[in-house]
């Protein structure tokens, strides 16, 4: 089966994941439109959820034939926590963690406090405060990020940081994402303020970090829209099962339902929720992220988990190389993608896996260099010996610096005896080779390799170099 390339535009969406968009925005319209009638249905669904449950895992077990615990494992949880599926297990957040430890010192130290004292400073520091206090309210705009008027609001909000953070921090490193926390919880603090003053003219107080939590859920929106998330639903004591659902509808409805709400509160209803805050924060977060073209990445992220994920399936292959290719359009150094599309073309011995095969290679020597050892055994085995010469020398090093002398010297080899590969690196590799050699006591092969060098390249800089080495060895 030969598969030939399709073009790809540069655009980070193609027309199948546009279509996948436009149907969330209908899936998340109905479900709000119809969210009273399917209350009912949603009660009659979570009574029977724990027979369903165990029914799927009986069956999964039997198709898979897979132990039932086994299955069991993969698919409960004793922590009641929604988290996003995925990342990786190396990976702490140690930006989030802080923020929820500063959140929570926060409110319990303030606790310590008497009423009045309490009252008086969350008078101070609310966004933007009533009874200010010289110097101390300066410091209202963020402060007001981390106060909360309850346990239930500090630890609501904690578990939606929690939910959405770790990921947006592993994608975008802790100083980014802190960053855009505070910034879109100062923006929708700021749309909430000046849109109660259009509407009633009166000035109104906020405290809570539930704006910086929607901002990073709006980030997440764009970032990482084709991630998972994991809710827990409860079985049996503590017992829950694992109920993984798109996260793109979840976060759609909740922006919907915010904002329904938020003008539901300027037509006269009554609510301590300021659910402006959370509309600003999210509609911030969305267009930063935008701006800072996060959707190109996490468009080149979901195709490669694609591209990898359909490997190996015979009826995955066209999938594969369709969801690597783009991968590849929107970032040519991808070396996931790279490698991956190397091995489904070398399963054919198509000549384009010879080039990305040494693509990767290029970029794993100086990243991840047994990597770069594992690929290179890969690509051999498929296309056999010889690489790019500078690529060739690189690798050799690598080999050599890892206590790998054989491979080493095989590729050494190799390139001395290459007649077109570039002077310079020849050189090079003639008196890596020789040292190698020398220091392995083989020292006929250093002989006969240095009396080569002597002949083709009489007058370069390093044949000293080379018979110093070799001399050293003699004598020691």
């Amino acid at each position: 089966m030969v598969l030939e390339p399709r073009p790809y535009r540069r655009q980070p969406f193609d027309r199948s994941e546009k279509l996948y968009f436009l149907k969330v925005g209908l899936l998340v319209l109905s479900l709000y439109f119809f969210r009273r009638a399917m209350v009912g249905l949603a009660f009659l669904v979570w009574l029977l959820i724990p027979a369903l449950f165990f029914s799927f895992v009986w069956f999964k077990s039997i198709q898979t034939g897979e132990r039932l615990i086994d299955v069991l494992r993969e698919h409960v949880t004793f922590i009641p926590i929604t988290r996003a599926e995925g990342g990786r297990k190396s990976f702490v957040p140690w930006a989030t963690l802080g923020l929820i430890l500063a959140n929570a010192a926060a409110f319990y130290a303030t606790r310590l406090l008497l009423p009045a004292d309490l009252a008086t400073l969350e008078n101070a520091l609310v966004f933007l405060p009533p009874e200010p206090i010289r110097g101390i309210s300066l410091l209202s705009p963020l402060a007001s990020l981390f106060l909360h008027a309850d346990a239930g609001h500090l630890w609501g909000n904690m578990a939606f940081l929690w939910a959405f953070a770790p990921a947006v921090e592993e994608r975008l490193g802790a100083r980014r994402f802190l960053l855009l926390y505070l910034a879109t919880g100062l923006i929708g603090l700021t749309v909430s303020i000046v849109i109660w003053r259009l509407f009633f003219g009166l000035p109104l107080y906020s405290l809570g970090a539930s704006g910086a939590v929607a901002g990073i859920m709006g980030v997440f929106m764009v970032r990482c829209y084709f991630k998972k998330l994991v809710i827990p639903v409860p079985l049996a004591g503590l017992l829950s099962a694992k109920l993984r659902v798109s996260s793109l509808p979840v976060l759609g409805l909740f922006f919907v339902s915010d904002l329904h709400s938020g003008i539901d509160r300027l037509s006269g209803g009554t609510s301590n929720i300021n659910y402006w805050t959370h509309v600003g924060s999210m509609a911030a977060g969305f267009a930063l992220a935008v701006l800072l073209r996060l959707h190109a990445k996490a468009a080149e992220e979901k195709y490669t988990e694609q591209g990898l994920a359909a490997m190996g399936s015979e009826f995955g292959r066209r999938d594969s190389v369709d969801s690597l290719q783009a991968a590849l359009r929107l970032n040519p150094d991808n070396e996931a993608a790279l490698t991956g599309l190397a091995r489904e073309y070398a399963t054919t011995r198509k000549p384009e896996g010879r080039e990305l095969f040494q693509r990767a290679i290029a970029l794993q020597v100086g990243a991840n260099p047994e990597k770069a050892m594992e690929t290179y055994i890969e690509y051999r085995a498929a296309y056999g010996p010889g690489l790019e010469s500078d690529l060739q020398y690189r690798l050799a090093g690598v080999f050599y610096r890892k206590g790998e002398h054989e491979p080493a010297a095989r590729l050494l080899e190799a390139l001395v005896a290459e007649p077109s590969a570039p002077d310079g690196t020849r050189q090079r590799a003639f008196f890596q080779l020789v040292v190698l050699l020398a220091e392995n006591n083989m020292l006929e092969a250093a002989h006969y390799r240095l009396r080569q060098f002597r002949e083709l390249y009489p007058a370069s800089p390093l044949l000293q170099a080379a018979e110093d080495k070799l001399v050293e060895v003699l004598r020691s």
